[in-house]
C-alpha cells in the first residue's frame, strides 16, 4: 500500500534527524573518571553539546597527567585541568619537567577554584607557621599535592623542613587522615561536601593566607597564576567565622593546537550561550562568567577561541 501524505513527512523528518546527528562532530573531552574533575568534564560537555553543533563526550582517564599526551598528540580534541598544571604542562617544567605538552592552547578559563588547609577547630594551630613540629601531609615529588603543599608554607616563609612527614599517595587518603586524626591539616576545596562533613563531625576552621605581594609571589614559584581570595563569615562557609584568605587557582579548557578553528569556535561559542546552564551543575562553577571566559592566564589561546572572543568584544590585546 501508498503512504500517506502524513506519514511519508514523518519518514523525511526522522531521516533529517538521522543525517543531522550522523552530520555533527563528535569530540573527545579529556577528563578523570572521579573527582571534581569529572563533575567539571561531564556538566561541559552536556552543556556545549546541548547548544552547539558539536557533540562533546567525556574521555575519562585516572588523571589529568594521563589524558594531556591525548590532547597533545591529537587523538583527543579537548580537556580540562586547573591552569597550574596546565601551564607546567605547556612549558615542560615543574611536575611536567622531561614530559611537556607543548601543543596546548587554551580555550576558556572556567571557574575560580579555592582551596584552602584546614584544621579541627579545637586545635591551637592558628596559622601556617603552627604548623611547624606538626603532623603534615606530604605527597611524592611531581604531584600536584606536594606543588600545593610547598606553595601554602611558600605563603608564610617556610619548607617543609620542620614538620612531622605524614607521607599520602593522593588527596583521599590526606582527607582519611586527617578524619582519623593521624594527621593535624588537610587541604579541601572551600567549601566542598567532605569539608562539611568533618566540619559536622569535629568542626573546621580554615587557616588564612598572607595576602601581601611578596607573599603571593612565593606562592606563585610552585603555583603559577595562583591568587587570593578574601572570604568572610557572610560567606556561610562552615569553618570561616572571620575574615580569611583562601588561595585560588582557575580550572581551565584547553584544546590540541591542530584542532580545527571551527571546531574551537563552536565550543567556544556553545559554552558562551550556556552560560546559565552550567552555573545551575552546583556550587562548583560558583565564579563562572561567560566574559571571563577570555581571561589572560599567561598560555596562548587556540586561534579558534580568539576569533570567538573578538567578536563579542571581551578579547584583549
Amino acid at each position: 500500500m501508498f503512504k500517506t501524505f502524513a506519514a511519508r513527512i514523518l519518514d523525511a523528518a526522522a531521516f533529517g534527524l538521522v543525517a543531522s546527528a550522523a552530520a555533527a562532530q563528535v569530540v573527545g573531552l579529556g577528563s578523570t573518571a572521579t573527582g571534581g574533575t569529572s563533575q567539571v568534564g561531564r556538566a561541559l560537555a552536556a552543556a556545549i553539546s546541548e547548544a552547539g553543533p558539536i557533540q562533546m563526550r567525556p574521555q575519562e582517564l585516572a588523571n589529568t597527567s594521563d589524558y594531556m599526551p591525548l590532547v597533545n598528540a591529537g587523538e583527543i580534541e579537548f580537556g580540562i585541568s586547573n591552569i597550574v598544571q596546565l601551564h607546567y604542562a605547556v612549558t615542560g617544567t615543574g611536575m611536567s619537567e622531561g614530559r611537556g605538552t607543548p601543543n596546548l592552547m587554551m580555550v576558556a578559563t572556567l571557574m575560580p577554584f579555592r582551596n584552602a588547609y584546614v584544621v579541627r577547630r579545637d586545635s591551637d594551630i592558628m596559622s601556617v607557621a603552627d604548623l611547624v613540629g606538626k603532623r603534615v601531609p606530604v605527597f611524592a615529588d611531581r604531584e600536584l599535592g606536594d606543588y600545593v603543599t610547598r606553595g601554602y608554607f611558600a605563603n608564610a616563609g617556610l619548607d617543609l623542613s620542620g614538620v612531622s612527614e605524614v607521607p599520602v599517595p593522593n588527596f583521599p587518603r590526606m582527607w582519611s587522615s586527617f578524619a582519623e586524626g593521624t594527621a593535624d591539616v588537610a587541604i579541601v576545596v572551600v567549601g566542598a561536601g567532605n569539608s562539611r562533613e568533618f566540619d559536622a563531625s569535629f568542626g573546621i576552621r580554615y587557616l588564612s593566607f598572607d595576602d601581601s605581594p611578596e607573599a603571593i609571589e612565593r606562592m606563585r614559584e610552585f603555583l603559577p597564576q595562583t591568587y587570593l581570595q578574601k572570604l568572610d563569615a557572610d560567606s556561610n562557609i562552615p569553618g570561616i567565622s572571620g575574615p580569611t584568605n583562601v588561595n585560588v587557582f582557575d580550572y581551565t579548557l584547553f584544546a590540541g593546537k591542530d584542532v580545527s578553528e571551527d571546531i574551537v569556535y563552536a565550543a567556544v561559542k556553545a559554552l558562551w550561550e550556556q552560560e546559565a546552564a552550567v552555573l545551575a551543575q552546583g556550587p562548583v562553577w560558583a565564579g563562572f562568567t561567560k566574559e571571563g571566559m577570555a581571561k589572560d592566564v599567561n598560555v596562548a589561546y587556540h586561534p579558534g577561541a580568539v576569533k570567538f572572543y573578538k567578536e563579542m568584544g571581551v578579547w584583549k590585546e
